[in-house]
C-alpha cells in the first residue's frame, strides 16, 4: 500500500525531526514493505493548501497525520480537504490530542476513519493488514472508530520491547534542515537530529499529559541499542543531538552506562537532554558531561512548596538548587522551566519562584503561564467542576480563561516578564560574570552560542528592548521539549 505520513502544517523555529512518524515508516517498511512517504509539513513551514496539494499529488491509499492540542484544528482542516479530494483513501489520526479526545473527534469529523491511541508501530501494521484483507480491525491495539452509531475503542497501546523496533530512517526527511533558533538567534549547530532512548514517565504531574499517554510507565531501550543508533547517526555526519526522553536520568546507572559506551566508541557530538532534579547527582552530571552532554533541561516549575504539591512534582526547591549546582559544577549549560498561575498560587509563591530564578542563575530559563491541556489532571478536574464548555476540547486554553487563578491575564504576563528581568539581573554581578566566563571556558556549546551570535543584531535588539533572550519555548506542557512518544505524535 502507499502510505503518506505527515505532521500538520504550521510554522516553527524549533525544527526537530518527527521521530514518531519515522518510527512508523520504518516499521511499515520492515513488516510489510509498504511504499511510505514522510512529510514534515510543520518544520517545512508548509501551509494547509501546500500540504493538501502534496497529498493529492501522491494519491496514497492511507493518510496518517499526528496532532497535539495546539495543532489539532490545522490537522483536521487538512484531512477534511483530503477526504473531499480522495474519498477512497483511508484517513488515520494519532498523537496526544487524538488519544485523549477520541470520541469527540470521531463524532465531530466524519473525514477521520480511525484513531490510534498511544504508540502505533505495531498497531498501524495490523490495521493495514486488515485493510488489505477487508477484515474488521477491532482487534488492533489502540484502535478507535465508529461502527454504525457505536464506538469501537481499544485501550492505549504501548510498545514494551523498544529494542525490537527498527531505527528511524532520517533520510526519509530529505534535505530539510533541522535545529533550533529563537528570535533570530541560532542555539544548535551543525547537522542536527534527535534520538529517543526511553519512553514514558512514571510521575503524575497534574499539568502534563505525557504520563497519561504512557500509562505512567517508563520503558527504556538498552544502553547498547541506544548507542548503536547514536553511532550510526554520528557516522552520517550529525554533530548535535537532543535526547527527547521525558526523563533521560530516571535510571542513573543506565544513563552512566550510555555515557560509558559513548566514550568507548569515541562518539563526539554535542548532546542535550531533559532530567529530573532528584536524579542529578554530581557523579552522573560529570559522567554525562564527559560523554558530550553539554546541555541539560530541568522542569523546576516552582520554588513554592505549596505550588509544587499542587503540581504533584514530588521535588523540593532545595533539590532543584542542588541539581542546578551539580550540573554547573560539571560544566553543563543548565535550562530550567517554571509555570505561573496555579489556582493555589499566591503572590508570595510567585515571589519565591522569581527570587529563586535570580539566585540560582540558570543559563537559560523558560517561564510559562499554566496551560490547561486535554488529557491532564488539571483539565479533568475542571471538567468535573463544570468549567469546560462543550467545544473547548478542540483547542489549548490558559488558566486565566477559567478565572481559577488569583491572577488575571495582564498580571500573569507581568509576572512572567518580571521573572525574565530578574533572571537577567542575576547575571549582572561579579559572581555572575565570573560564572559566565567559567562556562565559556568549559563548555563548547556555550562558546558556539556566544561567539556565533556575538555580532548578531537580533541579540543586541533583545538585550536593548528587554525581550526574553535565549529562553526556550515549549508547546504548553505537552510533549515537553522534546519529548517523543513513538506514535503519530509530532516528535
Amino acid at each position: 500500500m502507499k502510505v503518506f505520513l505527515s505532521t500538520p502544517p504550521g510554522k516553527t523555529t524549533e525544527k526537530w525531526p518527527p521521530l514518531g512518524l519515522l518510527y512508523l515508516a520504518s516499521s511499515l517498511r520492515e513488516e510489510r514493505g509498504d511504499d511510505v512517504v514522510v512529510c514534515d509539513a510543520f518544520c517545512a513551514d508548509m501551509d494547509m493548501e501546500s500540504l493538501v496539494s502534496r497529498i493529492i499529488k501522491e494519491g496514497p491509499d492511507v493518510v496518517g497525520l499526528n496532532c497535539s492540542t495546539h495543532t489539532f484544528l490545522e490537522a483536521v482542516n487538512v484531512l477534511e480537504k483530503v477526504r473531499a479530494a480522495l474519498p477512497e483513501s483511508v484517513i488515520v489520526l494519532g498523537g496526544y490530542h487524538a488519544t485523549f479526545a477520541t470520541e469527540n473527534i470521531l463524532r465531530s469529523y466524519e473525514s477521520i476513519d480511525y484513531i490510534i491511541r498511544g504508540e502505533a508501530e505495531r498497531s498501524l501494521v495490523k490495521l493495514l493488514d486488515h485493510l488489505e484483507g477487508g477484515t474488521d480491525p477491532s482487534d488492533v491495539e489502540g484502535i478507535c472508530y465508529l461502527k454504525g452509531e457505536g464506538l469501537v475503542e481499544r485501550p492505549i497501546c504501548l510498545v514494551d520491547d523498544l529494542d525490537g523496533l527498527p531505527f528511524p530512517d532520517r533520510r526519509m526527511l530529505g534535505d530539510l534542515k533541522y535545529g533550533y533558533t529563537h528570535a533570530g538567534v541560532p542555539l544548535t549547530f551543525g547537522k542536527f537530529t534527535t534520538i529517543s532512548s526511553s519512553r514514558g514517565c512514571p510521575f503524575r504531574c497534574t499539568y502534563c499529559s505525557c504520563a497519561a499517554f504512557s500509562l505512567n510507565r517508563w520503558r527504556p531501550r538498552s544502553p547498547e541499542n541506544v548507542v548503536e543508533e547514536l553511532e550510526s547517526i554520528y557516522s552520517e555526519g550529525y554533530e548535535s543531538c537532543v535526547f527527547v526522553d521525558d526523563n533521560f536520568t530516571h535510571n542513573p546507572k543506565r544513563a552512566e552506562r550510555i555515557c560509558e559506551l559513548i566514550r568507548e566508541r569515541r562518539i563526539r557530538m554535542a548532546l542535550y537532554c531533559e532530567g529530573r532534579v532528584d536524579s542529578a547527582s554530581k557523579e552522573l552530571m560529570r559522567a554525562m558531561k564527559g560523554a558530550g552532554f553539554d546541555v541539560i533541561y530541568f522542569g523546576a516549575e516552582s520554588a513554592s512548596s505549596r505550588t509544587l504539591e499542587y503540581y504533584k512534582k514530588h521535588i523540593t526547591p532545595e533539590k532543584t538548587a542542588t541539581a542546578v549546582a551539580n550540573a554547573k559544577d560539571a560544566g553543563m549549560l543548565v535550562i530550567t522551566s517554571y509555570i505561573i498561575g496555579a489556582p493555589v498560587e499566591r503572590q508570595e509563591d510567585v515571589a519565591k519562584t522569581i527570587d529563586f530564578i535570580r539566585g540560582s542563575r540558570p543559563h537559560a530559563v523558560q517561564v510559562n503561564i499554566l496551560d490547561c491541556l486535554v488529557g491532564t489532571e488539571i483539565w479533568n478536574d475542571m471538567c468535573h467542576q463544570g468549567l469546560i464548555g462543550p467545544e473547548e476540547w478542540k483547542t489549548n486554553h490558559r488558566i486565566y480563561e477559567y478565572r481559577t487563578s488569583p491572577f488575571d491575564q495582564e498580571r500573569l504576563q507581568g509576572l512572567v516578564d518580571e521573572a525574565y528581568s530578574e533572571w537577567l539581573r542575576g547575571w549582572w554581578s561579579r559572581d555572575g560574570v565570573a560564572e559566565f566566563l567559567k562556562v565559556l571556558w568549559r563548555n563548547n556549546t556555550a562558546r558556539r552560542v556566544v561567539f556565533t551570535n556575538l555580532f548578531n543584531p537580533n541579540v543586541r535588539a533583545q538585550l536593548r528592548d528587554g525581550v526574553r533572550p535565549f529562553h526556550t519555548k515549549r508547546e504548553g506542557q505537552e510533549a515537553i521539549n522534546p519529548p517523543v512518544q513513538a506514535s503519530l505524535s509530532r516528535r
